[in-house]
Parts: C-alpha cells; sequence; structure tokens
C-alpha cells in the first residue's frame, strides 16, 4: 500500500510516498503580474515523473521553479530517506539495499556507511564504478596528452564530460 507523506520543507506542496514516487499538491499561489498588481492562480498537483542524473542512473525531480540548471533539481532517494527515516546522519550514505538505484522504495533504503554502501553495490553482483581504476587512468593519461575526448569517450562508453571530469580530476582524484 503506498502512504504519501510531505517533504520536509516542502509541507502543503510536495509529497514522498513509500513506493519512492514523488507528487506536487494541488495549490493556489500568489504572484505580481507585470503592471505590478497581484492574481492568485491555480496549480494542479500531480505525480512528477523523474529524469535520470547525467553520470550515473540515480532519478531526480525538480521542486518548485527552476532558475539554473540543476537549481531545484533534487535526488529521489534523498527525498524518500528524509521524508520517511529522517534527517541523513553526518558521514552517513543512503543505502540501496539491493544494489538498484532507481529503486527508490523506503523499504529498500537505510542509512549507512560508505563501506556499507559500496558493498551492497558488490553483494548484488554490480560494479560499483563503470571505470576499472586502470581505465580512469588510462583515460586521464591519454586525455593529458591531447587525445580527443569524443574518441576516448565512444572507446570506454562514458560521456565526454565524465572523460574532461577525470582529467581535470574531479572525479578519480588520487589519480
Amino acid at each position: 500500500m503506498e502512504v504519501w507523506k510531505d517533504i520536509p520543507g516542502y509541507e502543503g506542496q510536495y509529497q514522498a510516498s513509500t513506493l519512492g514516487n514523488i507528487r506536487s499538491l494541488g495549490r493556489k499561489i500568489t504572484q505580481i503580474g507585470n503592471g505590478g498588481h497581484e492574481f492568485t492562480r491555480a496549480i494542479k498537483g500531480r505525480l512528477l515523473r523523474p529524469g535520470c542524473s547525467k553520470y550515473d542512473a540515480h532519478l531526480r525531480v525538480a521542486l518548485g521553479r527552476k532558475t539554473k540548471k540543476y537549481a531545484g533539481s533534487y535526488l529521489v532517494h534523498q527525498l524518500v530517506a528524509l521524508t520517511f527515516l529522517g534527517p541523513r546522519p553526518e558521514g552517513m550514505d543512503i543505502r540501496h539495499l539491493d544494489g538498484n538505484v532507481q529503486n527508490n522504495a523506503v523499504t529498500n533504503l537505510c542509512y549507512g556507511t560508505r563501506t556499507e554502501n559500496i558493498l551492497d553495490v558488490y553483494y548484488t553482483g554490480r560494479a560499483w564504478r563503470k571505470l576499472t581504476l586502470q581505465q580512469a587512468q588510462d583515460i586521464k593519461t591519454r586525455a593529458q596528452a591531447g587525445e580527443s575526448t569524443r574518441a576516448l569517450a565512444q572507446e570506454y562508453g562514458v560521456t565526454q564530460e565524465h572523460v574532461c571530469s577525470i582529467k581535470a580530476g574531479d572525479t578519480y582524484r588520487w589519480l
């Protein structure tokens, strides 16, 4: 049975469900028009359709008005965990117990250490990262030597942005 509860900080506007869904609630908002006069308009509530994160398979939804590229964009598992498990303890990760980052049901989420989070993925037979450390090192070396990021991305099955982030040291910093 799906249970809905207000997302902390968005009470009366957005709710998360025990099955990992996010919805907006019907509400009336007051705005200021071009002539400087206030008016009220109704917003219909609806189930939000999540999109995939750019670098991994985590699901995201936008809450509120987006003014910047990622402003107002939240990971669904973080919203569900905050709503049903409470605030995340400092230094803890949100774990997906079955290793599937798209299964955001509250029964699949819990707080735990980074090590426990990584082990959840390995226990289910998945890899923590798409690239091995050797592949990431090869990409970094070849990209810094001037090889095309597009060619490297195609060869390793990752995005050009991922290659650039490896080259710049934003990911795999220790290499």
